[in-house]
């Protein structure tokens, strides 16, 4: 787990001097106002209101005595210091062990702190108490565990109050770290969750005996730059027709105080204005939160966003953009870079099925670049610390998007947190230092939908094409996408207008390859592809040989065919030298080509002569993508990259050589290497998918999913049960389940049309032969590895091409009789101009004010159970696969 690698200590000193520092001078005068004060907070040597030790007494003790301590030193320290714009406006240490705050996700796992420190709200004689706490999450400062006499460096505790700063993260989303404190009676430490893990003090301060220490802890929160605290100084929330405002300085009273409706119902809604190198863009509505969930990790956001001076245009005419946040972890290529790589790509067409790369930026904070060593954690050493083992609970939450029909998951503490702080029992410690995470903003021009909004059966083959084409011209210019998905194939506009009278159709739309995060660089196709000798070819064919194996069909291939079917078996077995061995090996290959390319329904050749041309082997055998880079993940071991549902087979099992036949034939495989096969296997599933899961165009879902087995005729049953087992085995399984019986089809490669086709729905029924010779390509290309294998995109563009021809023939009489599917394609499409809709007009013409500026006051300083049934692909899995597959980040 990456979190589990990224837990460190520093010293205390260090982290008050670097993480939560305090001018000396300003600290000598409130340490001396405090001493000084009539109320004698801080007298014979303990602080006011802290009960003694050796009494009895309950941990609701420490509640008021901490807030009231705090809240009085953080009073002097502004009092010393004075007010400035960067600062948290209006904030107080609150006592929240009788109440518990609540967050903005419906069905999310209620928790609380004991105390934290929380920014202004409104004013409850306004607004019922249960509604001016709905968002408290959103307003917390820092967070607090208290304990009456456990030790400081108790995993469970700390890894309570690790909760809390998760929560903190996930809710706040401009929100670049937090800080927490643990309190007893008698210490308290802090810690800090960022990106990168989490940094703790290697030794509490004892606040009794170092009241110095402790009242800069407290003063940090109150005078520091809001940046220090963890909060992103460019962005701003927007609030309609008022000017945006920084979370940090909002009010209790004013045009400045807190609004409930400012917030939506749920994270997705809230809008954000958002200051770039490039320009001011307010968000629309988040796209996807998902990476948001896992805390130390990329924590990527994405929006749909315009411009900020856009807002009064039409929402139907303006450009929308999507804005991605994430934060690059360091060594690896940044997606900005990649996608600047492929715009300077000119002449080439298919440049128009990625996404439009606008622009890209590191993000700075007062001319820093925002990282998690330098700015956040002052580049300070890790120390080694012994923690104490204690057993710990499991919470949970769910974060969804109804509106769009989204759903999330993510835990708050689980045994993955314990293991954050576990690997530091017993001396586990690694004295390396923590990842380093840097935050980067990549801006595309491209707007659109998800690919199961396709509107037919011929928009969505057109769509296919679309990407295949994207996904081709980022390989041959040394890009690999490695994370193909259905989320990640866009229905993009070919426009602006999306409104109904625009957006007809299928015309206005095309396929666009997008989410690129994943992709690794390499070497372009022309640098990679390889050479033959063509006389050593000749000396290692034993022509005669080969008449004696061909002589039924030798007349009708030509010499080069032979030549290059012997070059792909000396490419695969170098060190082989054996002539009849060789030749052998290119019979059996010529043999399979030909056998796939009868079973492509593809027209003979002219004279029944099979060419290089014919069979598409006239493209370049190729050398492995390597990385170009050497610290790229895939050379650290981060081999598997994907999504779960649609990640390849070779690629589900690295870790082992898995071996594919074509009828009764293989070929020793190759070392796997993320390439295009892969990606085109990826997508290859993703048609299956929507096949299998859909009704029809508009990603409307089957029935056959909805509700229990028992509420179907019991003919329906046993069919119905099979299905969900299908779709669960290949789709919806863990990675274990995924990767058992994708092995098992390739090794048995007949099951498919048996056991899987059987279920596609009946719309799809006229793809069932693109299915078929789609797996056939992949069987074949796994088997040998041979020109279908290195030229994955040729073979795929033509068997879809052949789809669409042959959709488009179907007869006019055909056509006319199936009305329902005219209708289901006609309310596909407003079902997408819906969707799409209601995020355009998230933000509309009446919120808008245009004579307010952003910047007027920004300031940027430094599943269900299913049926079991007994069949090949319904058994439960053998396999020894546990590990979790994940989407590197």
């Amino acid at each position: 787990m990456e979190e589990a690698r990224s837990t460190r200590f520093v010293s205390t000193k260090d982290f008050l001097d670097k993480i939560i520092p305090v001018d000396s001078d300003a600290l000598d005068r409130i340490y001396d106002a405090l001493i000084q004060s009539k109320d004698k907070l801080y007298a014979s040597t303990r602080w006011k209101g802290f009960p003694r030790p050796e009494a009895k007494y309950k941990e609701l003790d420490l509640y008021p005595a901490f807030t009231k301590t705090a809240n009085a030193i953080a009073k002097v320290a502004r009092d010393v210091v004075g007010e400035h714009e960067d600062q948290v406006r209006e904030a107080i240490w609150v006592d929240y062990h009788s109440k518990v705050p609540q967050t903005l996700e419906e069905g999310a796992t209620l928790i609380r702190p004991d105390c934290a420190l929380a920014m202004a709200f409104a004013d409850p004689s306004e607004a019922p108490s249960e509604k001016s706490d709905k968002l408290r999450w959103l307003q917390f400062v820092a967070a607090v565990e208290a304990k009456r006499d456990y030790e400081q460096k108790d995993k469970e505790l700390i890894s309570q109050l690790l909760t809390y700063l998760r929560v903190m993260m996930v809710e706040q989303k401009d929100r670049r770290f937090a800080l927490g404190l643990f309190l007893s009676n008698m210490q308290v430490s802090v810690w800090l969750q960022d990106r990168s893990g989490v940094l703790g003090m290697d030794e509490p301060i004892n606040i009794h005996e170092n009241p110095r220490d402790f009242i800069q802890v407290i003063a940090a929160f109150a005078i520091l730059p809001a940046h220090r605290l963890g909060f992103d100084p460019t962005m701003k929330l927007a609030r309609g027709t008022l000017p945006p405002i920084h979370t940090y300085r909002i009010t209790s009273w004013g045009n400045d105080r807190f609004n409930l409706e400012e917030y939506k119902k749920t994270n997705f809604g809230t809008q954000w204005v958002i200051t770039t190198e490039q320009g001011v863009f307010i968000t629309l509505r988040a796209l996807s939160l998902l990476r948001t969930e896992v805390v130390s990790g990329s924590g990527c956001i994405v929006w749909a966003a315009i411009r900020y001076e856009d807002r009064a245009i039409d929402p139907d005419v303006r450009k929308v953009f999507v804005l991605k946040q994430f934060w690059n972890s360091d060594g690896r290529v940044d997606e900005g870079t990649l996608y600047e790589h492929l715009k300077n790509v000119t002449g080439d067409s298919d440049a128009q099925y990625i996404g439009k790369f606008e622009f890209h930026e590191v993000v700075k904070i007062g001319g820093e670049i925002d990282n998690t060593a330098s700015l956040i954690r002052g580049g300070l050493e890790p120390v080694k610390v012994q923690m104490e083992e204690r057993q710990q609970s499991l919470k949970r939450t769910r974060v969804t998007d109804p509106e769009l029909d989204e759903w999330l998951h993510f835990q708050c503490v689980d045994v993955e947190g314990m293991q954050l702080i576990s690997r530091f029992f017993a001396g586990r410690q690694q004295e390396t230092k923590p990842p380093k995470r840097t935050r980067v903003r990549i801006v595309l021009g491209v707007f659109g939908c998800t690919i199961k909004f396709f509107s037919s059966r011929q928009e969505l083959v057109s769509l296919l094409l679309d990407c295949v084409r994207g996904h081709r011209f980022a390989y041959e210019h040394g890009v690999v996408h490695r994370d193909i998905s259905a989320g990640n194939l866009l229905i993009a506009l070919r426009g602006h207008d999306i409104s109904p009278s625009a957006h007809s159709g299928p015309q206005d739309v095309r396929g666009c390859l997008i989410d690129f995060d994943h992709a690794k660089r390499t070497r372009t196709v022309e640098e990679r592809k390889i050479t033959y000798d063509a006389d050593e070819i000749r000396r290692l064919t034993n022509m005669k040989l080969y008449h004696d194996y061909t002589e039924e069909w030798a007349e009708q291939v030509t010499d080069e065919v032979v030549s290059r079917a012997v070059h792909l078996v000396k490419h695969h077995y170098p060190k082989e030298s054996r002539p009849n061995k060789i030749t052998q090996d290119a019979v059996w290959y010529i043999e399979a080509a030909l056998e796939y390319y009868k079973l492509s329904g593809r027209a003979p050749p002219p004279g029944n002569v099979y060419t290089p041309e014919a069979l598409g082997w006239d493209g370049p055998l190729l050398l492995p993508p390597e990385p170009i880079r050497r610290h790229d993940p895939e050379r650290r071991g981060k081999v598997r990259s994907g999504t779960l549902p649609y990640i390849s087979v070779k690629i589900l099992h690295t870790s082992r050589q898995l071996t594919v036949r074509w009828r009764d034939v293989t070929f020793t495989p190759s070392r796997v290497v993320h390439d295009a096969i892969h990606d085109m296997e990826s997508l290859f599933w993703v048609l299956l998918f929507l096949c299998i899961t859909r009704a029809g165009p508009g990603g409307e879902r089957r029935e056959d999913f909805a509700g229990e087995l028992t509420d179907f005729p019991k003919e329906r049953q046993d069919q119905v049960a099979r299905l969900r087992n299908a779709v669960r085995n290949l789709f919806d399984g863990d990675v274990a389940t995924i990767a058992y019986y994708k092995e098992h089809l390739f090794q048995n490669p007949q099951e498919f049309e048996t056991e899987i086709l059987r279920h596609i729905h009946p719309y799809f029924e006229v793809l069932k032969p693109t299915l078929c010779r789609w797996w056939d390509l992949l069987v074949l290309a796994y088997t040998f590895e041979g020109y279908e294998y290195h030229n994955i995109h040729a073979f795929v563009i033509e068997l879809l091409d052949m789809a669409a021809r042959d959709l488009a023939s179907l007869d006019d009489s055909q056509q006319t009789e199936d009305t329902e599917d005219k209708e289901k394609s006609q309310k596909a499409v407003e079902k997408r101009i819906n969707h799409l809709r209601k995020v355009t007009w998230a933000f509309s013409r009446s919120q808008a004010s245009r004579p307010t500026s952003p910047l007027s006051d920004m300031t940027t300083p430094e599943k269900k159970t299913l049926y079991q049934y007994s069949s090949p692909l319904s058994s439960p899995p053998s396999s020894p696969l546990t590990k979790k597959t994940r989407r590197g980040d």
